[in-house]
């Protein structure tokens, strides 16, 4: 399995791309990836979203950060017939506060406003983290 960074989904026609899985970088993440690279898949799309599945406590991205675009970061329950089925304790750091978080939700996160580390401390169902931005750029992850 490939890593982001190698990442080439397959465009099957204008408006239809084959997303392929590819590996996190994190070892408590076994389950392949997937996402959508926005431009590098579709020069007019300015839509980067990826998808992981988590089972285990970890610590996602990087040091604080900022990004020079808006960036939403979804957590929700790991059980596709009820994503409100939520059971993990969370801590984001976000503009200057520890957020502590226990229910299904996403984070806000405006460009220019420092954030991470994502601190899941706790799993007690697996949760889906989606990791989604708007801009040209083919990663969310800073330069």
């Amino acid at each position: 399995m490939t890593t982001l960074d190698k990442l080439e989904n397959i465009k099957h026609g204008p408006n239809i791309v084959e997303l392929k899985p590819w590996k996190s970088i994190h070892d408590t993440i076994t389950a392949p990836m997937i996402t959508a690279l926005g431009a590098k898949d579709i020069p007019e799309s300015n839509l980067a979203i990826g998808f992981a599945y988590i089972t285990k406590p970890e610590t996602l991205g990087i040091e604080t950060h900022q990004h020079p675009f808006d960036q939403w970061v979804f957590l929700i329950g790991g059980d596709g017939n009820n994503f409100l089925d939520f059971d993990a304790d969370i801590e984001m750091y976000l503009d200057g506060e520890t957020k502590k978080v226990n229910y299904p939700c996403y984070f806000f996160i405006p460009k220019g406003v420092a954030h991470c580390p994502l601190v899941i401390k706790r799993v007690g169902k697996p949760l889906i983290f989606i990791d989604a931005r708007i801009t040209e750029e083919a990663s969310v992850r800073p330069s």
